[in-house]
C-alpha cells in the first residue's frame, strides 16, 4: 500500500536511492533535491521550508512528502505549497510532483496527485494550480485526469508552461 507522508531520518537510505534513480534528469520537485547539502541538512531545509522561515519575502510555506510503501521504496515526491505568491501564480502552482523514473506510466503520478489534492482540502484550498511544461503530455495527461481544467499556457526562459486548475 503505498502512502504519502513527510520524509524521516529513516528514510535516508531509500531516499538516497531514489534521487539517484533521476541520474542527471531534472528532479521535481526541486525543494526535495539533495544536490549539495546532505540528508540531514535537507530535512532541515523541509522543516524551516514548512515555517516560512526560509526567504520569507519570496517564498511561501510548503510542505515536501514523499510516496512511499509498505518495504519503504519512495515512488515519488510531491510539493504542497499553502498558498500562492505571484511567480508561483505564474510559473508553478500549488502542487509540484515527480515519481521515479521507472514507475512512470504506471498510474502512480495520478494516484500522487490524488493524495496531493486531499492535503489541499485538509488546508480548506477549494481549488488550486498546478503547472507542468507544455511538452509533458504525461503530467497534463495526469493533471486532466484529475480534474484539471487548462487556464492558459505561458512563456517561461525555456518553453511554454500550461496552467491547470482543480476544484476541490
Amino acid at each position: 500500500m503505498l502512502t504519502l507522508r513527510k520524509p524521516t531520518l529513516a528514510d535516508k537510505k531509500s531516499y538516497l536511492e531514489f534521487v539517484e534513480s533521476w541520474g542527471d534528469e531534472f528532479m521535481i520537485p526541486t525543494a526535495s533535491t539533495v544536490k549539495n547539502r546532505t540528508y540531514e541538512e535537507l530535512l532541515e531545509k523541509l522543516d524551516l521550508d514548512e515555517k516560512n522561515m526560509i526567504d520569507p519575502e519570496t517564498r511561501v510555506p510548503a510542505s515536501t512528502y514523499i510516496m512511499i510503501d509498505e518495504n519503504q521504496e519512495i515512488y515519488g515526491a510531491l510539493s504542497f505549497r499553502y498558498f500562492l505568491n505571484e511567480e508561483l501564480f505564474k510559473y508553478n502552482g500549488h502542487i509540484g510532483y515527480g515519481i521515479k523514473p521507472d514507475k512512470r506510466r504506471q498510474g502512480y503520478g495520478k494516484f500522487m496527485l490524488s493524495l496531493g489534492l486531499e492535503k489541499a482540502r485538509e488546508h480548506k484550498l477549494t481549488k488550486v494550480m498546478i503547472t507542468c511544461n507544455d511538452e509533458n503530455v504525461a503530467s497534463y495527461k495526469t493533471i486532466e485526469a484529475c480534474g484539471g481544467i487548462l487556464e492558459n499556457k505561458v512563456y517561461k526562459t525555456d518553453g511554454y508552461i500550461r496552467r491547470y486548475w482543480i476544484h476541490l
